[in-house]
């Protein structure tokens, strides 16, 4: 292939990539705009509102004896496993009606429903994140919480629970379009899923025998990290990040056929 081919297609992927990310740019601007408005605290409630949520849980549970050991803040341990928890639910739960409120922007040649749904997924992970940022810092200000101690372990699990959760959200949105029983389901199984995710548990402190079983559940695997990630005393025993790499890559898979045959009954107005 010629020099000038080869940076002719260059030039044009860099433009549709610059294209894409103007688009899911202006995409989270209006889920912002839509459900927050400009009044009151406006787009700060992105982060309000799940900080609020987690520090109330994170509160009541932190009073609970957890037998998790010297050196864990039972703060910190409730906080990271519910703030990224929110990532989940939050996600998977607005993925049911996301197509419904938002198929007209499907007018415009440039959006697909890919962008409508990852526009949504980045407004929460971003403010689900932040939230626990700040949650942490004042717990370490008041003494009840610490530094992550291997920050590259946590930050990882957080991009896989992101990447996670925008898998099964694709997968969500493309059959609650088409079925009402399933987009009534969506709700019930993020709440029915959160004992068994680990956000609340961990591995070490279970029943031998129950243990194998609830490894199945990727999320347990990437909680594991997490807390490795934030707590020293925390080990990768758990851990299987090949595991959850490849759920979350057939989940993409899925999804991403899912809604690519849907486009075409999708009914803009």
């Amino acid at each position: 292939m010629a020099p000038t081919q080869t940076a002719g297609r260059m030039d044009v992927l860099q433009t549709g990539l610059k294209t894409q990310a103007a688009v899911i740019r202006a995409l989270m601007l209006r889920e912002l705009q839509q459900r927050f408005g400009r009044s009151n605290i406006g787009y700060l409630w992105v982060v309000a509102e799940p900080m609020l949520l987690a520090s109330v849980i994170t509160l009541l549970n932190s009073v609970i004896e957890h037998g998790l050991g010297a050196g864990i803040s039972p703060f910190t341990f409730t906080l990271t496993g519910y703030s990224i928890y929110i990532i989940f639910r939050n996600t998977f739960n607005r993925a049911e009606s996301a197509l419904h409120t938002s198929g007209a922007l499907l007018y415009h040649r440039m959006v697909t429903p890919f962008d409508i749904l990852l526009a949504k997924s980045l407004v929460e992970t971003l403010g689900c994140m932040s939230a626990l940022a700040i949650l942490q810092g004042v717990g370490i200000m008041v003494g009840v919480a610490e530094l992550p101690a291997r920050p590259i372990y946590l930050f990882g699990a957080l991009a896989l629970f992101s990447w996670w959760s925008f898998a099964l959200s694709l997968v969500a949105a493309a059959y609650a379009y088409s079925s009402p029983f399933i987009g009534r389901m969506t709700h019930p199984f993020s709440y029915f899923s959160l004992p068994v995710s680990g956000a609340f548990i961990t591995m070490s402190i279970l029943p031998a025998w129950a243990r194998p079983y609830l490894a199945l559940n990727p999320m347990v695997s990437v909680f594991e990290m997490a807390r490795y990630g934030q707590f020293m005393q925390a080990r990768d025993t758990y851990v299987d990040t090949g595991y959850v790499v490849g759920f979350a890559a057939v989940a993409s898979y899925w999804g991403l056929l899912a809604i690519r045959r849907l486009r075409k009954h999708i009914h803009v107005s």
